[in-house]
Protein backbone atom coordinates (compact mmCIF):
# COMPACT_ATOMS: atom_id res chain seq x y z
CA UNK A 1 0.00 0.00 0.00
CA UNK A 2 1.30 3.36 -0.59
CA UNK A 3 0.13 7.22 -0.91
CA UNK A 4 -0.88 8.18 -3.81
CA UNK A 5 -2.28 11.62 -3.54
CA UNK A 6 -2.61 14.31 -0.98
CA UNK A 7 -5.58 16.87 -1.74
CA UNK A 8 -7.33 19.90 -0.18
CA UNK A 9 -10.76 19.96 0.34
CA UNK A 10 -12.86 23.00 0.36
CA UNK A 11 -16.12 22.30 2.25
CA UNK A 12 -19.22 24.19 2.99
CA UNK A 13 -21.86 23.23 5.35
CA UNK A 14 -25.00 25.11 7.15
CA UNK A 15 -24.20 26.44 10.61
CA UNK A 16 -26.22 29.06 12.78
CA UNK A 17 -24.27 29.63 16.09
CA UNK A 18 -24.74 28.96 18.96
CA UNK A 19 -22.55 31.80 20.89
CA UNK A 20 -21.86 35.19 19.62
CA UNK A 21 -18.82 37.02 20.31
CA UNK A 22 -18.70 39.35 23.26
CA UNK A 23 -15.40 40.70 23.89
CA UNK A 24 -11.71 39.33 23.55
CA UNK A 25 -8.69 38.88 25.21
CA UNK A 26 -5.70 40.65 26.08
CA UNK A 27 -3.02 40.58 23.77
CA UNK A 28 0.04 41.74 22.79
CA UNK A 29 -0.45 43.98 20.32
CA UNK A 30 -2.18 45.90 23.51
CA UNK A 31 0.94 47.27 23.90
CA UNK A 32 0.30 50.05 21.55
CA UNK A 33 -2.74 52.73 22.01
CA UNK A 34 -4.29 52.38 18.49
CA UNK A 35 -4.51 48.27 18.98
CA UNK A 36 -5.60 48.29 22.93
CA UNK A 37 -9.12 49.59 22.20
CA UNK A 38 -10.07 47.32 19.65
CA UNK A 39 -12.06 44.59 19.35
CA UNK A 40 -9.71 42.37 17.60
CA UNK A 41 -9.89 38.68 18.85
CA UNK A 42 -13.48 36.99 19.42
CA UNK A 43 -15.15 34.38 18.12
CA UNK A 44 -14.19 32.95 14.70
CA UNK A 45 -16.17 35.19 11.81
CA UNK A 46 -18.35 32.95 9.35
CA UNK A 47 -21.24 33.66 6.93
CA UNK A 48 -24.80 33.54 8.64
CA UNK A 49 -26.38 30.79 7.40
CA UNK A 50 -23.39 28.57 5.97
CA UNK A 51 -19.82 28.34 6.72
CA UNK A 52 -16.97 27.14 4.50
CA UNK A 53 -13.33 25.19 5.77
CA UNK A 54 -10.02 23.46 4.20
CA UNK A 55 -9.55 19.89 4.40
CA UNK A 56 -6.14 17.51 3.40
CA UNK A 57 -7.26 14.58 2.29
CA UNK A 58 -4.56 12.08 1.83
CA UNK A 59 -5.54 8.56 -0.09
CA UNK A 60 -3.98 5.38 -0.95
CA UNK A 61 -3.82 3.39 -3.89
CA UNK A 62 -6.24 1.21 -2.16
CA UNK A 63 -8.58 3.73 -1.79
CA UNK A 64 -8.66 4.22 2.05
CA UNK A 65 -7.96 7.91 3.24
CA UNK A 66 -7.30 10.17 5.90
CA UNK A 67 -8.20 13.62 6.50
CA UNK A 68 -7.22 16.52 9.16
CA UNK A 69 -8.98 19.98 9.15
CA UNK A 70 -10.68 22.96 9.16
CA UNK A 71 -7.01 24.78 8.20
CA UNK A 72 -7.49 28.20 8.61
CA UNK A 73 -4.15 29.56 7.27
CA UNK A 74 -3.43 29.92 3.64
CA UNK A 75 0.39 29.48 4.19
CA UNK A 76 -0.55 26.04 6.04
CA UNK A 77 -2.11 24.95 2.64
CA UNK A 78 0.44 26.36 0.21
CA UNK A 79 3.11 24.56 2.17
CA UNK A 80 1.08 21.58 2.24
CA UNK A 81 1.24 21.70 -1.32
CA UNK A 82 4.64 22.83 -2.15
CA UNK A 83 6.63 21.18 -0.86
CA UNK A 84 5.34 18.16 1.73
CA UNK A 85 2.81 16.10 -0.34
CA UNK A 86 5.58 15.64 -2.80
CA UNK A 87 7.51 13.97 0.17
CA UNK A 88 5.02 11.46 1.42
CA UNK A 89 3.27 10.69 -1.99
CA UNK A 90 4.40 7.28 -3.27
CA UNK A 91 5.29 5.90 0.28
CA UNK A 92 3.70 3.76 3.01
CA UNK A 93 1.33 5.25 4.91
CA UNK A 94 1.88 2.55 7.86
CA UNK A 95 5.61 4.52 8.31
CA UNK A 96 4.02 7.54 9.90
CA UNK A 97 6.48 8.04 12.37
CA UNK A 98 9.33 8.16 9.89
CA UNK A 99 7.46 10.68 7.30
CA UNK A 100 7.12 13.23 10.23
CA UNK A 101 10.58 13.29 10.28
CA UNK A 102 11.19 13.33 5.55
CA UNK A 103 8.96 16.22 6.34
CA UNK A 104 10.67 17.59 9.80
CA UNK A 105 14.07 17.99 7.58
CA UNK A 106 12.89 19.28 3.79
CA UNK A 107 13.29 23.36 4.72
CA UNK A 108 15.70 25.03 6.95
CA UNK A 109 12.94 26.75 8.78
CA UNK A 110 10.33 23.62 9.24
CA UNK A 111 11.12 23.37 12.69
CA UNK A 112 8.72 25.70 13.56
CA UNK A 113 5.82 28.00 12.79
CA UNK A 114 3.80 28.16 10.00
CA UNK A 115 5.89 24.94 7.86
CA UNK A 116 5.59 22.87 11.21
CA UNK A 117 1.89 23.77 11.35
CA UNK A 118 1.64 22.45 8.22
CA UNK A 119 3.54 19.07 8.96
CA UNK A 120 0.86 19.16 12.10
CA UNK A 121 -1.85 18.99 9.95
CA UNK A 122 -0.24 15.91 7.32
CA UNK A 123 0.78 14.02 10.60
CA UNK A 124 -2.80 14.03 12.11
CA UNK A 125 -4.28 13.22 8.81
CA UNK A 126 -1.78 10.08 9.01
CA UNK A 127 -3.25 9.25 11.93
CA UNK A 128 -6.79 9.17 11.11
CA UNK A 129 -6.15 7.17 7.72
CA UNK A 130 -3.71 4.93 9.81
CA UNK A 131 -6.57 3.90 12.08
CA UNK A 132 -8.62 3.39 9.19
CA UNK A 133 -6.52 1.02 7.69
CA UNK A 134 -6.23 -0.74 10.51
CA UNK A 135 -9.35 -0.35 11.83
CA UNK A 136 -8.90 1.36 15.00
CA UNK A 137 -9.72 4.45 16.73
CA UNK A 138 -5.85 6.90 17.26
CA UNK A 139 -6.17 6.93 20.90
CA UNK A 140 -6.23 2.71 20.67
CA UNK A 141 -2.93 2.64 18.05
CA UNK A 142 -1.19 4.96 20.01
CA UNK A 143 -1.36 2.72 23.30
CA UNK A 144 -4.49 4.74 25.53
CA UNK A 145 -7.53 2.86 26.78
CA UNK A 146 -9.07 6.16 28.49
CA UNK A 147 -12.26 5.72 26.52
CA UNK A 148 -13.79 8.82 28.09
CA UNK A 149 -11.80 12.45 29.04
CA UNK A 150 -13.20 15.35 31.11
CA UNK A 151 -12.72 19.23 29.64
CA UNK A 152 -12.25 21.98 31.16
CA UNK A 153 -14.43 24.78 29.10
CA UNK A 154 -12.56 28.15 27.72
CA UNK A 155 -14.57 31.10 27.58
CA UNK A 156 -12.66 32.91 25.50
CA UNK A 157 -15.07 35.98 23.58
CA UNK A 158 -17.61 35.90 26.48
CA UNK A 159 -18.44 39.06 28.38
CA UNK A 160 -15.71 39.66 31.33
CA UNK A 161 -18.04 42.04 33.48
CA UNK A 162 -18.63 40.75 36.53
CA UNK A 163 -22.35 39.97 36.42
CA UNK A 164 -22.10 38.69 33.09
CA UNK A 165 -19.35 36.42 33.44
CA UNK A 166 -21.16 35.15 37.31
CA UNK A 167 -24.08 34.05 34.96
CA UNK A 168 -22.29 32.26 32.85
CA UNK A 169 -19.93 30.53 34.83
CA UNK A 170 -22.88 29.47 36.75
CA UNK A 171 -24.83 27.78 33.30
CA UNK A 172 -21.03 26.19 32.62
CA UNK A 173 -20.99 24.32 35.77
CA UNK A 174 -24.28 23.22 35.51
CA UNK A 175 -22.99 21.41 32.58
CA UNK A 176 -21.16 19.15 34.79
CA UNK A 177 -18.05 20.83 34.19
CA UNK A 178 -15.67 21.37 37.22
CA UNK A 179 -12.91 23.40 35.79
CA UNK A 180 -12.92 26.73 33.74
CA UNK A 181 -10.41 29.12 32.44
CA UNK A 182 -11.52 32.93 32.26
CA UNK A 183 -9.26 35.30 30.10
CA UNK A 184 -8.12 38.80 31.63
CA UNK A 185 -9.22 41.38 29.24
CA UNK A 186 -6.61 44.44 30.68
CA UNK A 187 -2.93 44.83 30.57
CA UNK A 188 -0.56 47.52 31.24
CA UNK A 189 -1.84 49.96 29.03
CA UNK A 190 -4.99 49.84 30.86
CA UNK A 191 -3.21 50.94 34.05
CA UNK A 192 -4.98 50.87 38.14
CA UNK A 193 -7.93 50.25 36.53
CA UNK A 194 -7.41 47.81 34.28
CA UNK A 195 -5.98 45.92 36.96
CA UNK A 196 -8.83 46.59 39.46
CA UNK A 197 -11.17 44.96 36.75
CA UNK A 198 -9.12 41.96 36.35
CA UNK A 199 -9.11 41.39 39.68
CA UNK A 200 -12.58 42.16 40.35
CA UNK A 201 -13.54 39.81 37.57
CA UNK A 202 -11.07 36.90 39.15
CA UNK A 203 -12.63 37.75 42.70
CA UNK A 204 -16.59 37.10 41.30
CA UNK A 205 -15.73 34.15 39.79
CA UNK A 206 -14.09 32.43 42.61
CA UNK A 207 -17.03 33.65 45.13
CA UNK A 208 -19.46 32.62 42.36
CA UNK A 209 -18.24 28.95 41.69
CA UNK A 210 -16.65 28.16 45.48
CA UNK A 211 -13.45 27.75 47.16
CA UNK A 212 -12.86 24.38 45.49
CA UNK A 213 -13.63 24.88 41.87
CA UNK A 214 -10.63 24.57 39.73
CA UNK A 215 -10.54 28.08 38.42
CA UNK A 216 -7.70 29.25 35.47
CA UNK A 217 -6.78 32.36 33.91
CA UNK A 218 -5.22 33.36 30.28
CA UNK A 219 -3.28 36.60 29.51
CA UNK A 220 -2.47 35.49 26.23
CA UNK A 221 0.86 37.17 26.31
CA UNK A 222 -0.41 40.60 27.08
CA UNK A 223 1.50 41.52 30.38
CA UNK A 224 4.41 42.03 31.18
CA UNK A 225 6.74 40.92 34.49
CA UNK A 226 6.22 44.37 36.06
CA UNK A 227 2.30 44.35 35.39
CA UNK A 228 1.78 40.79 36.80
CA UNK A 229 4.11 41.34 39.95
CA UNK A 230 1.57 44.10 40.52
CA UNK A 231 -1.78 41.87 40.37
CA UNK A 232 0.11 38.49 41.63
CA UNK A 233 -0.08 39.17 45.29
CA UNK A 234 -3.96 39.64 45.20
CA UNK A 235 -4.57 37.18 42.66
CA UNK A 236 -3.00 34.42 44.87
CA UNK A 237 -6.26 35.39 46.77
CA UNK A 238 -7.96 33.62 44.24
CA UNK A 239 -5.97 30.50 44.02
CA UNK A 240 -5.92 30.01 40.35
CA UNK A 241 -4.91 26.26 39.28
CA UNK A 242 -3.15 28.22 36.86
CA UNK A 243 -2.75 31.74 34.94
CA UNK A 244 -1.67 30.62 31.16
CA UNK A 245 0.69 33.15 29.11
CA UNK A 246 1.48 35.98 31.19
CA UNK A 247 4.31 36.63 28.75
CA UNK A 248 5.36 36.32 24.98
CA UNK A 249 6.72 32.35 24.73
CA UNK A 250 10.76 33.79 23.70
CA UNK A 251 11.00 35.15 27.00
CA UNK A 252 12.33 32.70 28.88
CA UNK A 253 14.72 35.24 30.74
CA UNK A 254 11.37 37.06 31.91
CA UNK A 255 9.60 33.58 33.07
CA UNK A 256 12.02 32.74 35.18
CA UNK A 257 11.94 36.00 37.01
CA UNK A 258 8.22 35.55 37.30
CA UNK A 259 8.51 32.18 38.24
CA UNK A 260 10.42 33.09 41.16
CA UNK A 261 8.13 35.95 42.42
CA UNK A 262 4.97 33.74 42.55
CA UNK A 263 3.56 30.78 43.83
CA UNK A 264 0.85 31.18 41.36
CA UNK A 265 1.67 28.03 38.76
CA UNK A 266 2.37 29.42 35.35
CA UNK A 267 1.51 27.49 32.33
CA UNK A 268 1.70 27.75 28.45
CA UNK A 269 2.96 25.97 25.38
CA UNK A 270 0.42 26.19 22.92
CA UNK A 271 3.15 28.66 21.02
CA UNK A 272 6.30 26.47 21.53
CA UNK A 273 7.15 23.97 18.70
CA UNK A 274 8.16 20.40 18.68
CA UNK A 275 9.86 18.61 21.91
CA UNK A 276 13.20 20.39 21.81
CA UNK A 277 11.44 23.75 22.43
CA UNK A 278 9.58 22.27 25.10
CA UNK A 279 12.30 20.99 26.87
CA UNK A 280 14.38 23.96 27.11
CA UNK A 281 11.24 25.22 29.47
CA UNK A 282 10.83 21.87 31.48
CA UNK A 283 14.81 21.65 32.23
CA UNK A 284 14.04 25.15 33.57
CA UNK A 285 11.09 23.88 36.06
CA UNK A 286 9.31 27.22 34.67
CA UNK A 287 5.92 25.54 33.81
CA UNK A 288 3.64 23.83 35.80
CA UNK A 289 1.20 22.71 33.09
CA UNK A 290 2.61 22.93 29.77
CA UNK A 291 0.16 23.11 26.59
CA UNK A 292 1.42 22.20 23.36
CA UNK A 293 -1.03 22.13 20.88
CA UNK A 294 -1.42 18.71 18.25
CA UNK A 295 -2.37 20.93 15.38
CA UNK A 296 0.62 23.55 15.78
CA UNK A 297 3.83 21.67 17.66
CA UNK A 298 4.13 18.83 15.23
CA UNK A 299 0.95 16.93 15.46
CA UNK A 300 -0.43 13.95 17.56
CA UNK A 301 2.99 12.14 16.95
CA UNK A 302 5.17 15.17 18.62
CA UNK A 303 2.04 15.95 21.17
CA UNK A 304 2.75 12.30 22.43
CA UNK A 305 6.38 13.05 22.65
CA UNK A 306 6.04 16.10 24.60
CA UNK A 307 3.45 14.57 26.80
CA UNK A 308 6.14 12.03 27.72
CA UNK A 309 8.47 14.55 28.11
CA UNK A 310 6.37 16.56 30.71
CA UNK A 311 5.60 12.81 32.27
CA UNK A 312 9.44 12.37 33.09
CA UNK A 313 9.72 15.88 34.67
CA UNK A 314 6.62 15.76 36.19
CA UNK A 315 4.97 18.48 34.49
CA UNK A 316 1.03 18.62 33.74
CA UNK A 317 0.52 18.41 30.10
CA UNK A 318 -3.02 19.62 29.21
CA UNK A 319 -2.78 20.22 24.77
CA UNK A 320 -4.02 23.56 23.65
CA UNK A 321 -7.71 22.90 22.28
CA UNK A 322 -7.39 24.21 19.12
CA UNK A 323 -8.55 21.87 17.25
CA UNK A 324 -10.84 19.10 19.70
CA UNK A 325 -9.92 15.22 18.43
CA UNK A 326 -6.62 15.55 17.92
CA UNK A 327 -6.06 16.89 21.77
CA UNK A 328 -8.61 14.19 22.84
CA UNK A 329 -6.75 11.17 21.30
CA UNK A 330 -3.76 12.15 22.83
CA UNK A 331 -4.54 12.78 26.63
CA UNK A 332 -6.75 9.59 25.92
CA UNK A 333 -3.14 7.67 25.82
CA UNK A 334 -1.40 9.32 28.42
CA UNK A 335 -2.18 8.63 32.07
CA UNK A 336 -4.75 10.95 33.92
CA UNK A 337 -2.37 12.27 36.88
CA UNK A 338 -0.11 13.30 33.80
CA UNK A 339 -3.43 14.68 31.38
CA UNK A 340 -6.41 15.05 33.57
CA UNK A 341 -8.04 17.29 30.84
CA UNK A 342 -8.51 18.36 27.42
CA UNK A 343 -9.56 21.82 26.77
CA UNK A 344 -12.56 22.79 25.09
CA UNK A 345 -12.92 26.21 23.70
CA UNK A 346 -16.75 26.72 24.10
CA UNK A 347 -17.76 29.31 21.44
CA UNK A 348 -14.98 28.09 19.10
CA UNK A 349 -15.36 24.18 18.91
CA UNK A 350 -19.25 25.70 17.81
CA UNK A 351 -17.52 26.86 14.80
CA UNK A 352 -14.88 24.52 14.59
CA UNK A 353 -17.62 21.04 15.06
CA UNK A 354 -19.57 22.33 12.34
CA UNK A 355 -19.13 20.10 9.71
CA UNK A 356 -19.00 16.94 11.80
CA UNK A 357 -21.67 14.67 13.88
CA UNK A 358 -22.07 16.12 17.24
CA UNK A 359 -19.96 15.43 20.12
CA UNK A 360 -21.90 16.37 23.01
CA UNK A 361 -20.65 16.31 26.61
CA UNK A 362 -22.63 14.41 28.68
CA UNK A 363 -24.33 15.31 31.89
CA UNK A 364 -21.54 13.99 34.17
CA UNK A 365 -18.98 16.30 31.92
CA UNK A 366 -17.23 13.70 29.57
CA UNK A 367 -16.53 13.59 26.29
CA UNK A 368 -16.38 10.28 24.73
CA UNK A 369 -13.89 8.78 22.30
CA UNK A 370 -14.62 7.43 19.20
CA UNK A 371 -14.91 3.50 18.76
CA UNK A 372 -14.49 3.92 14.84
CA UNK A 373 -11.50 3.89 13.02
CA UNK A 374 -9.56 6.94 12.75
CA UNK A 375 -10.21 10.17 14.87
CA UNK A 376 -13.69 9.54 14.73
CA UNK A 377 -14.63 13.06 12.74
CA UNK A 378 -18.15 11.95 11.27
CA UNK A 379 -19.15 14.29 8.83
CA UNK A 380 -22.64 15.72 8.67
CA UNK A 381 -24.07 14.97 5.32
CA UNK A 382 -27.28 16.79 6.26
CA UNK A 383 -25.50 19.95 6.56
CA UNK A 384 -23.04 19.68 3.81
CA UNK A 385 -23.72 21.81 0.64
CA UNK A 386 -20.84 21.56 -0.99
CA UNK A 387 -17.10 20.03 -1.52
CA UNK A 388 -14.61 20.52 -3.85
CA UNK A 389 -11.12 19.98 -5.04
CA UNK A 390 -9.14 23.60 -5.25
CA UNK A 391 -5.91 23.97 -6.34
CA UNK A 392 -6.36 28.67 -5.26
CA UNK A 393 -7.19 29.15 -1.61
CA UNK A 394 -9.21 32.37 -1.25
CA UNK A 395 -10.12 32.80 2.13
Amino acid sequence: MEINSVKIIRRTCAFEPKYKSETRSVGPLDAYEEFSVQERRGAAKGETGKKSGFFVEITTDEGISGEYGIIESRPELLTIMDGLSDLIIGRDPMENRMLWDIMSRFDRHSRSSIMMMAISALDIALWDLKGKILGQPVYKLLGGGRSKIKPYISTLSFSVEPEAAKKKALEIKAMGITAQKWFFRYGPSDGTAGIRKNLDLAFTLRDTLGENYELMFDCWMGWTVNYAQKIFHELEKVRPVWIEEVLRPHMADAYRQLRSCTNIPLSAGEHLYTRMEVNGYLKENIFSVMQSDPVWCGGISEALRIADLCEMYGVTFIPHGHSLMPALHVVAAMPPDTCPYCEYLLNFMDQKNAFFKSRPIDSEGFISLNESPGLGEELDKTRLLSAEEVHSFEF
